[in-house]
C-alpha cells in the first residue's frame, strides 16, 4: 500500500477542489425564508384577517375566531358531530374538565349526588326487582 496523503481520494473523500468551502452551504438555495411546513403555513393563514358582520355592523376578527363561531353555533343548532368536537376541544383546553386548581395534586372530592347517581347506575338488584314486580302483576 501507498502512504496515505492529503491527496487521497476515495469514498468519504472527495479531491480537494470538489470540496465546500469555508462558510459555504452545501444546500446554498435551500429552504425559502418563511416556508416552514404545513402548520407553519396552517398557523399564518389561521392568523388572517376577514370581516364579518355582527349585528348589523362589521368586525375584523381573524379566520381562526371566525371558524370557532361557527362550530358553536351549528353545535347550538343541534348538529352533534360539532357538539362532540367542541366536547373534544374542551377535554384539551381545560385539562379534561378537572375542578382542581392547577399544579394541585389532591384527587378531585366527589360530591354525595354524584356517589347516588353512580350507585343508582351501577345497582343491577333494584332493575332485576323491577322487572319481577312487573312480571308477577
Amino acid at each position: 500500500m501507498s502512504d496515505q496523503t492529503d491527496d487521497d481520494v476515495g469514498y468519504g473523500k472527495p479531491p480537494k477542489a470538489n470540496q465546500f468551502k469555508k462558510g459555504q452551504s452545501g444546500n446554498p438555495k435551500g429552504r425559502p425564508t418563511g416556508a416552514k411546513g404545513v402548520k407553519a403555513n396552517l398557523r399564518r393563514e389561521l392568523d388572517k384577517k376577514i370581516t364579518v358582520r355582527e349585528g348589523g355592523s362589521d368586525r375584523q376578527i381573524t379566520k381562526a375566531e371566525a371558524l370557532a363561531k361557527t362550530m358553536i353555533a351549528s353545535g347550538l343548532k343541534g348538529n352533534t358531530k360539532s357538539q362532540s368536537e367542541l366536547l373534544k376541544l374542551d377535554d384539551e383546553l381545560y385539562g379534561g374538565g378537572s375542578m382542581r386548581p392547577e399544579g394541585s395534586t389532591e384527587p378531585r372530592v366527589t360530591e354525595e349526588i354524584d356517589l347516588e347517581i353512580l350507585r343508582d347506575f351501577f345497582a343491577p338488584e333494584a332493575v332485576s326487582e323491577e322487572e319481577n314486580d312487573d312480571d308477577s302483576a
